[in-house]
């Protein structure tokens, strides 16, 4: 059973060296996305000549879905990628139980840094010591003799759900990440020269919202909002007395009904952008420096008129991010274009450094 371990990648500058290194190796990995609606996985291979290949899989989860059927989905979508070949499962965990801090601590070694967390740690977290399991990563130094260190820690009770889940599908994962660094790797792949501007990535997922704060190639903080696509689909279908699949149906595809799902989402959606400027405002005073752009992806992020909406609530210049640029695809193009903005997480899991 794989120990919980973040990525060391927090100079995302690093990520064209990683990925380079990955590619050299003669075993495939699988990014694999186990979400709270569906099950998502990114397969990403070596090319003789070009840039590197990928296909994807998705399945879905029902409402209310027992362990079975979600280990079922997870089976699913790792077989169809896997394809009777040796492979690397990378996967992750997110939620209120897995936190990311950058804190600014003495400078030491890693393995005085190993010690000091040991006593140190319950200050950053919101949980105990003993529930948690821990890791982290030296960002770098900073001034009057001090470092900045990115700290992740999980519940372990969080780490053994998702990988009895993970067992109960047939699966042995080779290493668990956190979403939010996953990300971030996703996005130093998609921009290997990131300049020295603030940027802002708005993951909006089932579960809820990620957020992501960088500095140029450095990434300084990350929060989660509650709010995301289920809560849309659940306020969708209490306002428009819908069960959830059909809920679910005219949130993706409202077609003619567009200004109605605006007008029962919109106290929802203010909720949501108050807590985002909240994180916004939270890094701009603690930093010292301004976002200067906003990055949206995540499947609910192609909600109608949303993008519109974030944009005029922040005030930040936008766009909308390819996460699969820079790669060549087995899959047929018009399929990767629907499925694009859900794929973050899975591709950033894929791209990740393995050794």
């Amino acid at each position: 059973m794989p120990g919980f371990r973040i990525s060391q990648l927090t100079d995302l500058s690093s990520l064209r060296q990683t990925l380079t290194g990955l590619l050299r190796g003669s075993v495939p990995s699988i990014g694999l996305d186990i979400g709270s609606t569906s099950v998502k996985g990114v397969l990403l291979k070596s090319a003789p000549q070009g840039p590197p290949l990928v296909r994807f899989a998705t399945a879905p989860i029902l409402p209310g879905a027992e362990l079975p059927q979600r280990a079922q989905a997870v089976q699913q979508v790792v077989e169809s990628l896997r394809d009777g070949r040796q492979v690397r499962v990378v996967t992750a965990v997110a939620g209120p139980s897995a936190v990311l801090r950058s804190v600014l601590l003495p400078k030491m070694s890693p393995q005085e840094l190993k010690g000091a967390l040991a006593f140190e740690a319950e200050k950053y977290i919101p949980f105990k010591l003993e529930e948690a399991t821990l890791d982290f990563s030296i960002v770098g130094d900073r001034p009057e003799g001090r470092m900045e260190v990115l700290l992740a820690a999980a519940r372990q009770e969080l780490i053994q759900s998702h990988l009895a889940l993970l067992e109960a599908a047939g699966v042995t994962p080779y290493a668990v990440d956190l979403e939010a660094l996953a990300l971030a790797n996703a996005w130093g792949k998609s921009h290997p020269n990131p300049g020295s501007e603030g940027v802002a990535l708005i993951h909006v997922g089932a579960r809820g919202t990620i957020l992501i704060f960088l500095l140029g190639s450095l990434l300084q903080f990350t929060r989660e909002v509650s709010v995301g696509g289920s809560s849309f689909t659940q306020v969708i279908g209490e306002s428009l007395q819908l069960d959830a699949l059909q809920a679910e149906a005219i949130k993706c595809r409202p077609e003619t009904r567009s200004a109605e799902v605006q007008t029962v989402l919109q106290p929802l959606w203010e909720k949501w952008l108050t807590q985002c400027r909240a994180s916004f405002d939270f890094y701009e005073d603690q930093s010292g420096q301004r976002i200067q752009r906003v990055a949206l992806s995540g499947g609910s992020s192609r909600l109608a008129g949303f993008k519109e909406w974030i944009q005029e609530g922040l005030g930040v210049p936008m766009e909308e991010w390819n996460l699969l640029e820079g790669f060549a695809s087995e899959v047929d193009p018009a399929q990767m274009e629907q499925n694009r903005d859900s794929l973050g997480v899975a591709v950033g899991l894929a791209v990740r450094e393995l050794s």
